[in-house]
């Protein structure tokens, strides 16, 4: 039996809890919003939802959705003297947010010596719906996509966090960490 906990870290990070042993649907989910002036209030705030989650239920395993190391560029409509047009922009603010928030909850659940691995996006969508990649497909189909798998699982989810949470607690027991973990686990049982 293990107890997972999986983190869709974002300004509003979804959560679920998913016990190995239970059905499917019995995942328990959650969401919450973090707010603040600066990345370090963020973060700390970040901090102390992490610590009060652990305090009132300690996870055996942890699974983060690891963020954007790089910086992208998207198109941005524009509106000036000339008219409406697009252009190449990018948000190096967002990406500086979320590994901060990503850094923030990593250091509490190591602090607390719960095992615990960050995953590529890629590697979580493909234990959960099947496939990692999609040519053409936006972020709202990918949120669109692990809303629909959730329903399929009879998982009532109210945002596209949970959804994804869900998709990273699943993804949990597929983790070389938590492999490892359960192991080492087995083999002290023994």
């Amino acid at each position: 039996m293990a107890l997972i906990l999986g983190l869709d870290i974002a300004t509003t990070t979804g959560f679920a809890w998913y016990d190995t042993d239970a059905c499917l649907s019995a995942v328990r989910l959650g969401s919450f919003k973090i707010d603040g002036e600066c990345y370090e209030a963020r973060a700390g705030e970040m901090g102390q939802r992490i610590i009060k989650m652990v305090k009132q239920t300690r996870p055996d395993f942890v699974v983060i959705e690891r963020p954007a190391r790089n910086v992208m560029q998207h198109r941005k409509k524009t509106t000036d003297f000339a008219g409406e047009h697009e252009e190449m922009t990018i948000n190096a603010g967002t990406a500086l947010l979320l590994n901060q928030l990503t850094g923030a909850a990593s250091a509490i659940v190591r602090a607390y010596q719960i095992p615990f691995e960050i995953v590529a996006p890629e590697t979580w969508r493909k234990q959960f719906l099947g496939f990692g990649r999609r040519p053409g497909w936006s972020r709202k189909d990918w949120k669109k996509a692990a809303r629909v798998r959730c329903r399929q699982l009879r998982i009532t989810v109210t945002n596209d966090d949970q959804a994804d949470a869900v998709g990273l607690a699943f993804a949990g027991p597929s983790c070389q960490t938590f492999k490892i973990v359960q192991a080492r686990r087995t083999g002290a049982a023994a």
